[in-house]
C-alpha cells in the first residue's frame, strides 16, 4: 500500500513553499499519497500548482518585521509567541496525522510539524543562524537553542550539494545537529525545458518577502524602471491578491506566477532583479540567469548569502538603501557563470525513506 505524506511549509515568505514543489513532485511520481498543510500564501501556492491534492490549514505565526533595524532582534522580542506558536502547530498537526493515517511528516522549517507516530524529516539550509555583529555573544546559545528543535525530528535534509564548494556557505554546518543529516542537492521548481528561445523582457523583477519591506522595495523597482527603455516585468509575489496592477510604460505585472510561468519568461539573458533569499538563489542556479540581488534589510541570512555570492562574482548585490538599477545592470557583465550542479539526490532519498 503506498504511503501516505504530508508536506509543511513555513509561511514566511514564499521561498519555503516553492522548494517543497520538488518535494511534492518526486513523492507523487514514486507513487505515494501527498497531503499538503500549512496556512497563508504558502499553503495557497501549494493548493495552486497542486489542485488535486488534499490540503489543510495550520495555525500560523505571523510575526511583525521592523522597516527599519535588524530583524533578528525583532523576531527575539517575539520569541515567548514563537514558543506558544510551536506548540500550537504540533498539537494542529498530530490531528491532521492522525484524520489523514500518516506514515510521514516533511516539515521545512515548521519546527511543531512532527508527530510521535510518524517518520519526521525537517527540510532546512539554516542549521548555522547568523546573527548581527551586536548579538556575536549570543550565536552559540541561539544556534544551541535551534538545534534542540531541529533534533526532536527524524533527519533533515539539507538543499545543498554537500560539497565543499557549496552554495549556502556556513550557514548549514552545524556541530549541534545530532540527527542524520543528508544532502538533497539544488532544490529549485524552474522547468529550464520551459525557458524560452527568444527574449521578451529585459528585466524581470520576482518580489516576496515580509511586508512592509516587499512593497517599499516594490515602489524602488517601479520608480527606477517604470520610464526606462528597459521591457520589465514585475511578479509581485501576492499570491492571493485579485486585483491586476496596471501596466506603466515598459513596465507590466504579475500579482502571482507559477514556477513553470516564471521559467517561461527567463530567457537565458535576461536580468533578474531579486531578493536574496536562498530559493531565490537555487532557481538562478537551475535558470542560469545573471541575477542582481538586494537583500531584505536586516535579515541577517540573505545578508550573508549576499556577501558570500557576491565574494564569488556569482550575482551582483546592492543594499536597498543604495538600489541603483542602471549602475547594477552596468555590473552585470563580470558575473561568472555558477558552477553548481542543478541535479540533486532527491530521488534517492525519497526512495529510500518509502522503502525503509
Amino acid at each position: 500500500m503506498a504511503k501516505k505524506v504530508i508536506v509543511a511549509p513555513l509561511n514566511w515568505g514564499l521561498g519555503h513553499a516553492t522548494r517543497c514543489i520538488p518535494v511534492v513532485k518526486t513523492l507523487l511520481q514514486q507513487g505515494t499519497e501527498v497531503v499538503i498543510a500549512g496556512n497563508s500564501q504558502s499553503l495557497s501556492l501549494l493548493e495552486k500548482q497542486f489542485p488535486s491534492l488534499e490540503s489543510y490549514s495550520l495555525p500560523g505565526f505571523n510575526p511583525s518585521y521592523p522597516a527599519q533595524g535588524k530583524m533578528t532582534l525583532a523576531m527575539l522580542k517575539q520569541l515567548p509567541k514563537f514558543l506558544f506558536q510551536i506548540e500550537r502547530e504540533k498539537i494542529a498537526m498530530t490531528k491532521v496525522a492522525r484524520k489523514t493515517m500518516a506514515d510521514v511528516i516533511i516539515s521545512d522549517n515548521r519546527y511543531g510539524a512532527r508527530t510521535s507516530f510518524t517518520k519526521n524529516i525537517f527540510i532546512s539550509h539554516q542549521l548555522n543562524i547568523q546573527v548581527p555583529d551586536s548579538m556575536s555573544s549570543y550565536h552559540s546559545l541561539i544556534n544551541k537553542w535551534q538545534a534542540t528543535y531541529i533534533n526532536r525530528f527524524d533527519e533533515c535534509w539539507v538543499p545543498d550539494t554537500g560539497s565543499e564548494n557549496n552554495l549556502a556557505g556556513k550557514l548549514v554546518q552545524s556541530e549541534n545537529i545530532k540527527i542524520p543529516l543528508y544532502f538533497t542537492g539544488i532544490l529549485s521548481a524552474i522547468n529550464t525545458q520551459l525557458q524560452p528561445e527568444e527574449k521578451k523582457y529585459d528585466v524581470v523583477a520576482v518580489l516576496s518577502g515580509p511586508e512592509p519591506q516587499r512593497s517599499m522595495f516594490e515602489g524602488m523597482i517601479i520608480d527606477q524602471l517604470s520610464h526606462s527603455n528597459l521591457k520589465t516585468l514585475v511578479v509581485r509575489g501576492r499570491v492571493n491578491d485579485p486585483q491586476p496592477m496596471p501596466q506603466r510604460g515598459n513596465m507590466e505585472f504579475l500579482n502571482y506566477a507559477s514556477s513553470d510561468a516564471i521559467a517561461s519568461l527567463l530567457h537565458k539573458d535576461t536580468i533578474v532583479i531579486a531578493r536574496s533569499g536562498y530559493s531565490t538563489i537555487m532557481d538562478m542556479v537551475k535558470t542560469g540567469c545573471k541575477a542582481i540581488l538586494v537583500p531584505t534589510p536586516g535579515q541577517t541570512e540573505q545578508e550573508y548569502l549576499a556577501t558570500y555570492l557576491s565574494s564569488k562574482n556569482y550575482f551582483v548585490v546592492q543594499q536597498q538603501s543604495a538600489f541603483n538599477v542602471s549602475e547594477a545592470m552596468q555590473k552585470t557583465s563580470a558575473i561568472i557563470p555558477m558552477n553548481f550542479t542543478a541535479s540533486n539526490n532527491l530521488d534517492a532519498l525519497v526512495n529510500r525513506l518509502l522503502n525503509n
